[in-house]
């Protein structure tokens, strides 16, 4: 497939979260009779968003990154032991697109790939905005994430990611996807199961190659494999069989980069905006 001329993307990288590796690969060394009492292994994963330049929409935003105070204590107690925030005040949304003389108000469109905080957070800088009442996610993942935080009164946090508050930021807009589409010429939205009831992933025709994000649905590669690797946050195992299936169909039909949401390996070999691949 020839890729679109003028189609090109950038990084903008948010900082880092640590966690027990489990979270990321289903007990990625298991215990033996000669070794019974393995010890957890700590990590520290990169986040990331993608922000795409398309010669007729403009510029297009694939995830937001967390809120403003997920690195000090606006996310709940849990999240903050298990998943600490390492970013600074360069690393948030607003910051990032700085670095390529852009603010939120120059954005026309956000994908959201699911509504976990890190991914979903920085849709607060978009309120009241043009991408602010543009913003495409998944129905099946915005349904169930709005319901396991307020299925009660006291609920913050549920579902592995999702945080109550932010599905109120003020003056937003969401559309629901739940197909496989052509979102315009050069750019597909690709629905993944596994990780959530729905991931919308993002499949970019550039003139250099094919790239495939497929966020969390594969975090990383020691998931994709092969063999492929279960990771710890699940919601179905049979729906992320499906999703490497997927994945493994497209790169081969269009010889195509995967480029893993929190694989800290792939990330060091990446270029970071104000670089943009084209």
């Amino acid at each position: 497939m020839k890729g679109l001329k003028g189609l090109k993307f950038a990084i903008l990288h948010h900082g880092y979260i640590e966690n027990d590796f489990a979270w990321n690969v289903a007990v990625p060394k298991p215990g033996s009779i000669k070794e019974k009492n393995v010890l957890s292994e700590w990590i520290r994963v990169p986040t990331f968003s993608v922000l795409i330049s398309h010669p007729d929409l403009g510029w297009i935003l694939y995830d937001a990154g967390p809120c403003l105070g997920d690195e000090k204590d606006r996310l709940p107690k849990f999240v903050q032991e298990q998943f600490p925030l390492f970013s600074s005040r360069e690393n948030f949304l607003d910051k990032q697109l700085s670095l390529l003389n852009l603010t939120p108000e120059d954005i026309s469109l956000v994908i959201v790939s699911h509504m976990h905080w890190d991914h979903a957070g920085g849709l607060s800088f978009f309120s009241d905005t043009r991408a602010g009442k543009n913003i495409l996610v998944s129905e099946k993942d915005y349904s169930y994430g709005l319901t396991v935080t307020h299925h009660c009164s006291t609920e913050l946090f549920g579902g592995g990611g999702y945080f109550k508050d932010n599905f109120h930021f003020p003056g937003l807009t969401f559309n629901f996807i739940e197909e496989d589409q052509s979102l315009a010429p050069g750019i597909d939205i690709i629905t993944l199961g596994g990780h959530t009831p729905g991931v919308l992933g993002l499949v970019l025709h550039l003139e250099s190659g094919t790239f495939i994000f497929p966020s969390d649905a594969v975090n990383m590669s020691r998931n994709y494999g092969p063999p492929m690797a279960y990771p710890g946050i699940l919601y179905d195992s049979l729906g992320f069989q499906r999703t490497i299936k997927k994945l493994n169909l497209l790169q081969k039909k269009y010889n195509a980069k995967i480029i893993f949401p929190h694989d800290p390996l792939q990330f060091s070999s990446l270029e970071l905006a104000p670089y943009f691949y084209e």
